[in-house]
């Protein structure tokens, strides 16, 4: 689980002993093939990563709306909701049978009250993440 989440570019500046902490608040999940995980428009409540199968990232709130992307093992989402618990952008759907990792907002934010040096990590990170975007020339 650590160097899964390791591989996630929100805790790309975390430690070890912060990944395993935050891995710590996690819990399997598993969803049946066209199962609505999150839908668009929801409070944002969890974060995930995929651990076997395909997700497909829909447009609307419907499971049959138009697909987006395409997620597989190791990719995640929710990254916005596990930080700011705002409304879901969009909707994800079990393309296949689909195992998951979930880590829960109310949770996670318990962890950074008690770790703050994590908090700055993640901010640190995020700030890292933001600044490739804003220096990265329009095509």
């Amino acid at each position: 689980m650590v160097s899964l989440l390791g591989r996630v570019p929100l805790f790309e500046g975390c430690t070890r002993l912060d990944l395993s902490r935050v891995a710590s608040l996690s819990e399997e999940r598993i969803y049946r093939e066209g199962q609505v995980i999150v839908k668009a428009g929801d409070p944002g409540k969890a974060f995930y990563v995929i651990t076997n199968g395909k997700a497909r990232v829909v447009a609307g709130k419907t499971a049959g709306g138009r697909k987006e992307a395409e997620l597989g093992r190791g990719e995640f989402f929710g990254e916005l909701s596990l930080l700011d618990g705002d409304s879901r952008t969009r909707t994800v759907v079990a393309e296949t049978p689909l195992e998951t990792v979930r880590i829960e907002r109310s949770e996670f934010r318990k962890l950074l009250r008690k770790e703050p040096d994590l908090a700055i990590r993640l901010l640190e990170g995020m700030a890292r993440r933001t600044r490739k975007i804003l220096d990265t020339p329009p095509l």
